[in-house]
């Protein structure tokens, strides 16, 4: 996305949240001078060893959301048809644990590739002062022909540096295992196999070497092998999926 069109972007999900404030989300507002975080400061805090920072806080106010339809919400949809998804869900547990309201922002999009999130999602967070971000990414960048590990490890790399550095805390995943329930062809079953547990690998190495917050979806057999957890297309996760995630990352920043 262009730098131009950055400002534009931002109107349209100002206007956004103010035609649909049932929505329960936050407005984007540009950073006062004094609040802005420096990108070595970012750094400080989420660097190697640096996940200390989430454990240090205790609440989270102003919410963006990145991805793929995993966070879009797809499969749990709300009373009015709009999907409400884990990071609404999430939003909605970090108010009742904390006593603060926690607003989301919810900028993923069904389809979404890596390249989508760092071209068209990113962007949108210059001049905003999250203090949590999420990004799920990854299930539709294994699907193509010419999916290159080197590629998406530089990407992922790329994103959860720039996330990082804005001092927020920030949320990604693994992808689940779904190589054995979802309709594949035989012979495509291990290919899909191999790409999902790369694909975590590099998801998680690089959580680590920036300070984000991993939840290891890979490692959640039981849940990923319970079709009540899931829409039909044993793809997405229905309600019920995504109430069990939203809890997942809720203990990761607050447990106990």
């Amino acid at each position: 996305m262009a730098d131009a069109a950055i400002p534009d972007a931002i109107a349209a999900v100002v206007l956004a949240c103010l035609s649909r404030p049932e929505l329960n989300v936050l407005c984007f507002m540009s950073c006062p001078a004094e609040a802005a975080t420096p990108r070595d400061q970012g750094r400080q805090q989420h660097g190697p060893g640096g996940t200390a920072l989430h454990r240090q806080k205790r609440s989270w106010r102003v919410y963006v959301a990145l991805g793929d339809s995993l966070t879009a919400g797809r499969g749990d949809p709300g009373p009015d048809g709009q999907p409400v998804g884990w990071a609404r869900r999430l939003a909605g547990i970090l108010t009742e644990r904390t006593s603060h309201r926690c607003a989301v922002t919810n900028l993923a999009v069904d389809g979404a590739t890596l390249a989508d999130v760092l071209g068209r999602q990113l962007p949108l967070l210059d001049g905003v002062c999250p203090d949590l971000v999420s990004a799920t990414v990854g299930m539709n960048d294994i699907r193509g022909r010419d999916f290159s590990v080197h590629a998406f490890a530089a990407e992922v790399g790329v994103l959860l540096d720039s996330l990082t550095s804005t001092g927020a805390t920030v949320l990604t995943c693994t992808l689940p295992d779904i190589a054995g329930v979802v309709s594949l062809p035989p012979t495509h079953v291990e290919i899909a196999h191999q790409r999902l547990r790369t694909a975590g690998d590099v998801i998680k190495d690089q959580s680590a070497r920036f300070g984000a917050v991993c939840l290891d979806i890979w490692t959640m057999t039981d849940a990923v092998v319970n079709p009540e957890y899931f829409t039909a297309d044993r793809l997405h996760p229905n309600a019920r999926g995504h109430s069990m995630l939203a809890a997942a990352f809720a203990g990761m920043l607050l447990p106990g």
